[in-house]
């Protein structure tokens, strides 16, 4: 599960350069254990550091969990103090901010690796009761794949979906997986539970995709994407919409105005107990304004006044990502589910979710062998 990370910045005086590994999101500790931090050859435990790893790894693990890393910074000797600490545990560094800047930037360019390089351990029962199975219809069969036989038991009985002649998802359309060798998530063959994702890799391998967490990434991404490039782009409403909330959430929600507009949200006070809602995030399709709001409002209250602008951006981002997302539970027809598969694959971060749990699964086909005593 690791991935390496490299690094270096210069500071016009000298270069600055990070080398080591770190796991991919779908690992994760319950401490900071696993951390090793190695400046100029010395092992630290240097907070600046180690908040460095944090804000890496905040949006792709669950809060509370650590990430894992292996990191070795080399400087020149001037440019850091290694007599700061009566056990050398801590350092001080002349120019902080470059050296925050480069274990975040490298970090984040790791682990921003496509999501066929990073997969999570996958656990069975054997007591679980057979799952429904919704099998589509077939697109043309990928060069290499072998014919599927799916002996299928009733109840409940498989529903096999008619071609898709025309569809309107949530997706944007691509063409088929027609060379799987090209696509690490391999072609969709099958929907389980309304809510997951079952494709064949182009290894033999197969993927259970989260149907709700993949796209909750790809519309926070997405929503990251415009915010950088200046602001969400936002949709306005035909007609304003009232909702109704307590007073204390109004005035967080219009003390916050400017923070939602960079996000696509144009509101107003409407009362005092109600606010006007005349525009949302074009991305997120029609959420329901008033969970949407209600939401934020619980999310600003969460983080205080004294939290910095980027991080209230970056946790508004993650609540907006939730409510524009493909629920569990909705049926996709084959074009939408090949073309998640094909955007999870563009899209950076895409092993988890905004909340840090995996988006998918992949057994490998020698792991497959193996379980059944195959190897």
């Amino acid at each position: 599960a690791l991935l390496p990370v490299m690094g270096e910045r210069s500071n016009g005086e000298g270069v600055a350069r990070l080398s080591g590994f770190c796991a991919g999101p779908a690992v994760s500790r319950a401490t900071a254990a696993a951390q090793t931090l190695v400046v100029n050859g010395r092992p630290v435990a240097d907070p600046l550091l180690r908040m460095a790893v944090r804000v890496a790894f905040r949006d792709v693990i669950p809060q509370g969990r650590h990430g894992i890393v292996a990191l070795f910074l080399d400087l020149p000797p001037e440019d850091v103090d290694v007599n700061v600490h009566p056990a050398k545990a801590e350092v001080r560094f002349r120019d902080a901010d470059g050296v925050r800047g480069l274990l975040i930037g490298a970090l984040n360019r790791a682990l921003a690796v496509g999501a066929g390089h990073a997969t999570a351990p996958l656990r069975f029962s054997q007591h679980q009761p057979r799952p429904g199975l919704r099998l589509v219809h077939p697109a043309p069969r990928p060069t290499g794949f072998a014919e599927a036989q799916l002996p299928l038991a009733a109840p409940p009985a498989a529903r096999v979906l008619p071609p898709p002649d025309r569809y309107h998802g949530p997706f944007a359309a691509t063409a088929p997986a027609q060379n799987p060798g090209e696509f690490p998530l391999g072609a969709a063959v099958a929907q389980v539970l309304d809510t997951y994702v079952i494709a064949v890799a182009a290894d033999g391998g197969l993927v259970l995709v989260d149907q709700h967490a993949a796209h909750e990434r790809l519309t926070q991404e997405a929503l990251r994407d415009q915010m950088l490039a200046g602001g969400v782009r936002a949709q306005p409403l035909l007609l304003p919409a009232v909702v109704d909330l307590p007073p204390p959430q109004v005035a967080r929600l219009l003390e916050q105005g400017a923070v939602l507009a960079k996000l696509g949200l144009d509101i107003e006070a409407f009362g005092p107990g109600a606010v006007l809602v005349r525009a949302l995030p074009a991305v997120l399709g029609a959420p329901d304004p008033a969970a949407l709001l209600r939401d934020l409002a619980e999310e600003f209250a969460e983080l205080g006044e004294s939290t910095a602008l980027d991080a209230r951006l970056d946790a508004a981002i993650a609540r907006l990502a939730c409510h524009g997302s493909v629920r569990a539970g909705r049926r996709l027809e084959q074009p939408e589910m090949d073309a998640l598969l094909r955007q999870m694959e563009a899209t950076p971060r895409a092993a988890t979710c905004s909340h840090g749990r995996p988006t998918f699964l992949k057994l490998s086909r020698a792991e497959i062998e193996k379980l059944f005593s195959r190897r």
